[in-house]
């Protein structure tokens, strides 16, 4: 009887660990995907006088304790996307862009919330000192 129930236990822990994990495979990166949006770019674009740099990602996250305590920093949209324009240099904005909140269980200590950022990072067409001077 003793060890039906601890088999009982264990399976039921396992399930619990697995159910609350999001993935045990080092390989499958992200968690709980939620809410995924796109939206033609971050900021106002007045003109079509810029050039594609390159694409880049993003992200802002807070580790919520148990669940339900947030212990660092609320999300912040603002800081995923300076974090993609700044990682190519001469990056000014961004355009075809595409986020989503990613919830990554670590059961029982709590949850991590990630809101992640991707897209083209665009910047002004490169302008030699001649030329500027003739402008």
């Amino acid at each position: 009887m003793i060890l039906l129930r601890s088999i009982i236990l264990f399976c039921f822990l396992i399930f619990m660990m697995y159910s609350c994990s999001g993935s045990f495979n080092r390989a499958d990166v992200g968690g709980r995907v939620t809410s995924t949006q796109l939206i033609d770019s971050a900021t106002i674009i007045r003109s079509q006088d810029y050039m594609e740099l390159g694409v880049s990602t993003g992200e802002s996250s807070v580790f919520f304790l148990f669940g339900l305590i947030p212990v660092t920093n609320p999300l912040n949209m603002d800081y995923a996307l300076s974090e993609a324009v700044q990682k190519i240099p001469g990056g000014k904005s961004l355009i075809k862009v595409k986020y989503w909140q990613e919830t990554h269980l670590f059961f029982p200590v709590g949850t991590i919330s990630v809101l992640k950022v991707k897209g083209t990072v665009i910047g002004s067409p490169s302008v030699t000192p001649n030329e500027a001077g003739k402008k």
